[in-house]
């Protein structure tokens, strides 16, 4: 006991072991060594739960104290009235964005193999119009039906019925037609058209409108390099693109589809920028 209390006291003291307090030194530093990073998909989506908990918390609080004060007086002048339902409708958009956030991780992190069923995509696509009319309604954006495009003028659900995953698929029609909602501008509309092609069908939805050739085609080149995920030339920043957009790459990439950006013959409009999926038919079975 005591040479051990004098070496640790003097650990340079002539004629004493060093070994000993070098490999205690040793395992008392590999026991504090921190571990591995967080590596599971699955605890980051129970991280992002528990953060939308608790930001659900908060704006509970937040509409707790609204309800006091709308409550607390009898003839509210205009403008508390309006900081009233200013504060309604942000926490409506932050609960709109807690839930979207929710969903977004559980997408990118949902590594499961894709579960191959054969599905309508035009009865899909039309779900997903339906889903996103509310709105583009609460936007001034029109949503024109779905519209089959044939080389001999005429349709047949048979011929649009492709092997994908409905639990992705869903999702990927969505978030793209939320994508260009948001894009357009009040009074647009937006058109998707699905045509029949050898091996796969291609869905063109209107993504904007340009006021000019060169601002298209500048659109274009930014889209095309988002969705082949290719920096920019001469090391510019990319451009931020909405999650929305975000999710759809994401998606498509895991149903063995092509995402472009397109500008020639998508839409009725000739000064259009469109995007355009390319479905396989049959999916690609490992």
């Amino acid at each position: 006991m005591s040479q051990r209390h004098n070496s640790s006291e003097d650990p340079g003291a002539p004629g004493q072991p060093a070994s000993r307090d070098s490999h205690e030194t040793h395992e008392t530093h590999e026991a504090c060594e921190p571990r591995e990073p967080v590596q599971s998909s699955a605890e980051v989506a129970t991280l992002i739960g528990q953060v939308a908990h608790d930001l659900r918390s908060a704006l509970n609080g937040v509409q707790s104290w609204a309800y006091v004060l709308d409550h607390s007086l009898d003839m509210p002048p205009t403008s508390a009235q309006r900081a009233l339902a200013g504060i309604r409708t942000g926490m409506l958009q932050q609960l709109g964005l807690i839930e979207h956030m929710e969903e977004a991780v559980a997408l990118l992190t949902d590594d499961s193999p894709p579960q191959w069923q054969r599905v309508d995509l035009l009865a899909a696509l039309e779900a997903a119009m339906d889903a996103a009319r509310s709105m583009a309604q609460a936007r001034a954006v029109n949503l024109a039906a779905a519209h089959v495009d044939s080389p001999d003028g005429t349709s047949s659900n048979h011929a649009l019925v492709i092997d994908a995953d409905p639990s992705r698929l869903e999702p990927l029609l969505r978030h793209l037609l939320v994508h260009c909602i948001r894009h357009a501008r009040s009074a647009d509309t937006i058109e998707a058209h699905l045509k029949p092609e050898a091996g796969r069908i291609r869905l063109r939805i209107t993504e904007s409108r340009a006021p000019s050739d060169a601002r298209r085609d500048e659109r274009i080149a930014v889209l095309s390099d988002f969705f082949s995920r290719r920096p920019p030339e001469g090391g510019a920043s990319a451009q931020r693109q909405g999650t929305a957009l975000l999710l759809a790459r994401r998606l498509v990439e895991t149903q063995g589809a092509h995402i472009v950006a397109e500008g020639q013959g998508c839409s009725t409009d000739s000064g259009s920028v469109c995007v355009a999926v390319s479905f396989p038919v049959h999916a690609e079975r490992g």
